[in-house]
């Protein structure tokens, strides 16, 4: 078949069906499809996955595109190695089905309402195959329709870089009522401050795992009235943490659900309010108005997990039980024995060990 032949008869299809039908090569319902190449070609990206703000930036976009309005931003460092990072969206969520396909390269939703804006095209379908490339890690926790969803990614420090500088809030001045960012370190905190800038009506809450809990924690409390008689499947994900009044039960669903990995005993220490909330990441900077050099901020993603705080309180408790054991033979020796159970506690960089006495036979 002649090339002229070949591009009349695309021609006439496009004309019969629409040129819609000549940009999919695969369509899984529910408003997913894949990409014909060309058309995944057409809409190419101005950039590649070259570091992990790369990465929070593409997530950032994907929840705004699909219909987020709420975003939070949970980061994390181990050992100055492994950065974890948790996308939590009120967004449209995923059908379940299709929760392995989103990761296939040119798989997207967005098959006419392709978005346009100071990164290029967004729509092609690659940004979390692009991820999944790059990344150690990448796991959707969770997703339905209309209850949004959780991404959890964790990439090697020395595999993919990130800026080195990841707790300096950039400088700030405003022209005409309008904030302009005029220098600062490119890393974490000013993505995600440039994005939310360029998308105002999105409210982002940038912080440690522990703070973004703390802060859906105070939210759901504040919005107890207004969600009175709304089904529970109605909810939107983040606010599964809503009338939570256990810490070991805020724990366990915070990782199962929100892919936040929150110590019991920070856990307890949200629910009896110990853990200030977030302001918004724009919120923090109407803060830095009028201020020429602006003070450091709150948010610091170069913090360390605390290593004691990484063992689970099952552990601890074996580890106190093996203690106590222990101890029996030496108190014989002095006629001591305990008079409770060994407890240890988990602080910071160390253990504490708390084993009270009494004399035997008391």
């Amino acid at each position: 078949m002649s090339e002229t032949t070949n591009n009349s008869l695309l021609s006439f299809v496009a004309n019969l069906t629409g040129d819609q039908y000549l940009k999919i090569e695969e369509d899984f319902g529910q408003g997913f499809v894949r990409l014909n190449v060309s058309e995944a070609e057409r809409r190419q990206a101005k950039h590649d996955i070259q570091s992990m703000e790369d990465i929070v930036l593409e997530m950032l976009r994907n929840s705004r595109d699909a219909g987020a309005s709420t975003i939070f931003v949970a980061s994390t460092k181990e050992d100055n190695l492994i950065r974890k990072v948790t996308i939590i969206d009120d967004g449209n969520g995923i059908p379940t089905e299709l929760h392995e396909k989103v990761f296939e390269p040119r798989v997207t939703s967005k098959l006419e309402n392709v978005i346009t804006d100071r990164y290029g095209i967004h729509g092609r379908g690659m940004a979390l195959f692009s991820i999944k490339q790059a990344a150690d890690e990448i796991e959707l926790v969770f997703s339905s329709p209309g209850r949004g969803s959780v991404f959890r990614v964790q990439t090697s420090t020395g595999l993919l870089n990130e800026r080195k500088d990841q707790s300096t809030y950039p400088t700030i001045k405003y022209r005409k009522g309008e904030p302009i960012i005029i220098r600062g370190p490119h890393n974490i905190i000013r993505t995600v401050l440039e994005f939310n800038l360029d998308n105002q009506d999105l409210t982002i809450f940038l912080g440690s795992p522990t703070e973004i809990l703390a802060t859906m924690y105070h939210l759901c409390a504040q919005g107890n009235d207004d969600t009175e008689g709304v089904k529970a499947q109605d909810f939107k994900i983040w606010r599964c943490v809503n009338s939570v009044k256990s810490a070991a039960m805020l724990s366990d669903v915070a990782e199962r659900r929100l892919g936040l990995k929150i110590s019991v005993r920070n856990a307890q220490r949200i629910v009896s309010n110990r853990v200030d909330p977030l302001s918004t990441i724009l919120e923090a900077l109407n803060n830095q108005a009028g201020r020429e050099e602006p003070e450091r901020q709150k948010i610091d993603l170069l913090k360390q997990e605390p290593l004691a705080r990484r063992i689970s309180q099952e552990d601890l408790s074996y580890l106190a039980k093996l203690i106590g054991d222990s101890f029996t033979a030496i108190g014989d020796k002095y006629f001591i024995e305990i008079n409770e159970a060994a407890d240890v506690q988990a602080d910071k960089d160390c253990l504490k060990v708390t084993i009270k006495l009494q004399s035997k036979g008391n």
